[in-house]
C-alpha cells in the first residue's frame, strides 16, 4: 500500500505559473508543448504527484524557461523566485557587500549563477 506524503511545503513559483495557465483553459498537452516538457511530467506537476527527489532536477531544467515564458522574468536560483531582468542586472553589477552576511551570500551566489547577465555566456544577457 502506498501513502502520499503531504509536507505542506509551499509550491514552487514556476509550478504555480503552470497552474495559472491551466486555469486559463489551456490543456496539459498545450502547456507541455509550450514549455518543451513531457506531457506526463506537466500532468504530475499539476497534480502534485511529481517525485520529490526529481523536483530539483526538473526545476533546474525547466523552471527558468517557464518563468521567462509566462512572466517575462528571470528565475533567480538564490531567491527562489522570478525577478525582473533589470533587477537581475542590478544584483549582478552590485559591488560586494561586507555589511550584511545575507547580501554577501547573495552576491557570491550571483557571481556563480549561469543566468548572471554580466558573466560571459550568461542566459539573461540584456
Amino acid at each position: 500500500m502506498s501513502y502520499a506524503l503531504n509536507l505542506d511545503l509551499p509550491e514552487l513559483e514556476w509550478v504555480q505559473l503552470l497552474h495559472a495557465e491551466r486555469a486559463k483553459g489551456k490543456s496539459v498537452s498545450q502547456i507541455a508543448r509550450e514549455c518543451d516538457m513531457a506531457r506526463p511530467s506537466v500532468s504530475m506537476l499539476l497534480n502534485g504527484t511529481y517525485p520529490a527527489q526529481s523536483l530539483d532536477l526538473v526545476t533546474r531544467k525547466h523552471g527558468a524557461k517557464v518563468v521567462q515564458m509566462y512572466r517575462d522574468q528571470v528565475l533567480c536560483p538564490y531567491l527562489h523566485k522570478g525577478i525582473a531582468t533589470e533587477e537581475c542586472q542590478a544584483f549582478a553589477t552590485m559591488p560586494m557587500s561586507t555589511s550584511s552576511p545575507e547580501k554577501l551570500r547573495h552576491w557570491g551566489a550571483c557571481r556563480r549563477c549561469a543566468q548572471n547577465p554580466v558573466t560571459p555566456g550568461g542566459k539573461a544577457n540584456v
